[in-house]
């Protein structure tokens, strides 16, 4: 059954998000993308905000063959300037914008005390203030457009139980949280709801990198840190991108309209196991 579940999840598709515009950001490969494609399979038009245009253009073509009218836009979210001229730019491509799904982030296995000031200040400034920015300037579009949208913020299971070396990974992801609560109710007036996902281990690139990280401070093989990862999970996979889609396509659909300021595990029961 796992392997049919992982063999299927890319044919999935419905209408949904018909004719909306979603904003991705990070959606140049992993989550990102994944969500960017499940989102088109659902009908929706995608904004891709990523500073890797070439690797985003192929989401891109993906969120076409999906169906998707699709822009990719040059966005460092961590600069104000650059979020701002993103939103404009993806409102004039695509049109209002009903649903933001902040994926952007960054992870580095370093262990605290071997943390710089200067990697912990970029783990917050990627992963805390470009949600932060993102959501702050969609939101505002969104209220000048009299849309009531959607916010998805990509957390993490870091954010409530990180592995060691995921002190400043972790502590960035629980500021999304936290930021997530706050949005969901001083937008609730304006009929804008936010949630978070926390994804447990996903096959990704970022996840591959961390593998390798662990690896080396370890003296195991990448393959030997996954399955001591996958141990503390009730499923005994990883996660495949588009089902952390299924999850932000509910969210950012009618059927999520109920939904707000929650914080969704979608991690095979780590948080659980």
């Amino acid at each position: 059954m796992q392997g049919d579940t992982q063999s299927n999840v890319s044919n999935r598709s419905d209408s949904r998000l018909a004719g909306r515009h979603i904003v991705v950001t990070g959606a140049a490969q992993g989550i990102g993308r994944g969500i960017a494609v499940r989102c088109a399979r659902a009908g929706a038009n995608i904004s891709v905000f990523d500073t890797r245009p070439e690797t985003a253009r192929e989401t891109a073509t993906l969120v076409e063959e999906a169906g998707g009218k699709v822009t990719v836009l040059d966005v460092d979210v961590s600069k104000e300037a650059s979020v701002t001229t993103g939103v404009e730019a993806a409102v004039s491509e695509l049109g209002e914008i009903h649903g933001l799904v902040n994926n952007a982030g960054i992870q580095r296995s370093v262990p605290l005390l071997e943390t710089s000031a200067e990697e912990w200040d970029w783990h917050f400034a990627v992963n805390a203030r470009g949600t932060f920015l993102v959501a702050k300037h969609v939101a505002e579009q969104m209220i000048a457009d009299g849309i009531e949208g959607s916010i998805v913020n990509i957390s993490s299971v870091g954010a409530e139980r990180p592995f060691r070396g995921q002190g400043a990974y972790g502590a960035s992801k629980a500021a999304v949280l936290t930021l997530t609560t706050v949005l969901a109710k001083e937008l609730s007036d304006h009929g804008i709801t936010a949630n978070a996902i926390k994804p447990g281990t996903v096959e990704t690139p970022m996840v591959a990198e961390w593998l390798e990280e662990k690896a080396e401070q370890s003296g195991q093989r990448p393959e030997e840190v996954m399955k001591d990862s996958l141990s503390t999970h009730i499923l005994d996979r990883p996660a495949q991108p588009e089902e952390i889609g299924h999850v932000a396509v509910l969210l950012l659909s009618d059927e999520g309209e109920w939904i707000t300021g929650e914080s969704i595990a979608v991690d095979g029961g780590y948080l659980k196991g």
